[in-house]
């Protein structure tokens, strides 16, 4: 439910900006240009306040102060919907990280990075 949830944000035209989508990337392409207001919340129950500046159906590309080290795994909210996205930082350099979704296998373990 929480990854159609997330396909359904990363396509949804209703945050899109005006911007032409960038090139193919290396994450495998299919990313979109948004401009969606989130939420971080750490394992320590710490938020932090962020943009989501693109996404496809497997990560995204947050812009985050760069004074907030991110933890492996958090959370990110979006308001509107109803699911909290489990998520894994990839990497982090200045105000923006890459985060990839990360959900449990069926048989509850998560999937490797």
């Amino acid at each position: 439910m929480v990854a159609k949830a997330w396909s359904e944000l990363a396509a949804s035209r209703n945050h899109l900006s005006l911007m032409e989508p960038p090139p193919e990337k290396r994450s495998g392409g299919g990313r979109h240009t948004v401009m969606i207001p989130a939420t971080i919340t750490c394992p320590d129950g710490t938020t932090h306040a962020c943009v989501i500046r693109d996404m496809s159906v497997a990560g995204a590309k947050l812009a985050i102060s760069r004074r907030y080290r991110l933890p492996p795994g958090f959370a990110l909210t979006v308001p509107g919907y109803d699911h909290a996205y489990p998520v894994a930082r990839k990497w982090q350099r200045g105000d923006f990280a890459g985060v990839v979704l990360t959900l449990p296998k069926p048989d509850g373990e998560p999937h490797p990075e």
